[in-house]
C-alpha cells in the first residue's frame, strides 16, 4: 500500500491542486470576457487540468504496487477518479465556495480533458513501445 501511494503522489498532490483552485472565492479570480458558455477562455483551463489529472492518475495506476483490482482496469479507474473530482468540484463551487457557481459546461469541459489525457497516455504508451522495438 505504501507503494502504491508513492506511485500516486503526483496524481493525489494534483488533486488536491485542483480543490485548492475550485476553493478560491470568486472574488479573487480574474474576470475573462464573455462569451458563449461553450466557449469561455476558462473552458481550455479545464481542459488542461484535467488532462494532467487524468494522465497523472493513469500512469500512475500502472506502476507496481498498485492493488489487482485497480492494476486489472487502470484506464477505468483513471477515469472513476477524474469523473468523481470533477464533479464534487463543481458540486463545491455551486453549494460551499461563496461567489463561485458550478457549472454544467465546466464539468464537459473536465470530462473532455480527461479524454484528452488518455489520449496523450495512450500516445506515450504506444510509442514507448515503438521505441522499445527499434533499438
Amino acid at each position: 500500500m505504501l507503494l502504491f501511494l508513492r506511485n500516486t503522489r503526483w496524481a493525489i498532490l494534483w488533486g488536491v491542486f485542483i480543490f485548492v483552485l475550485t476553493g478560491l472565492p470568486g472574488s479573487v479570480l480574474p474576470k475573462l470576457p464573455s462569451y458563449f458558455d461553450l466557449f469561455q477562455p476558462d473552458k481550455l483551463a479545464h481542459l488542461v487540468v484535467f488532462a494532467v489529472f487524468f494522465f497523472l492518475s493513469a500512469r500512475s495506476f500502472y506502476l507496481p504496487g498498485t492493488p489487482s483490482c485497480i492494476a486489472k482496469y487502470p484506464v477505468l479507474y483513471a477515469f472513476l477518479v477524474c469523473l468523481f473530482v470533477a464533479g464534487a468540484t463543481e458540486l463545491m463551487q455551486e453549494f460551499i465556495v461563496p461567489m463561485r457557481t458550478g457549472s454544467v459546461w465546466d464539468f464537459i469541459a473536465n470530462m473532455v480533458g480527461c479524454f484528452a489525457g488518455w489520449g496523450v497516455s495512450v500516445w506515450i504508451r504506444r510509442r514507448r513501445k515503438d521505441v522499445g522495438r527499434r533499438t
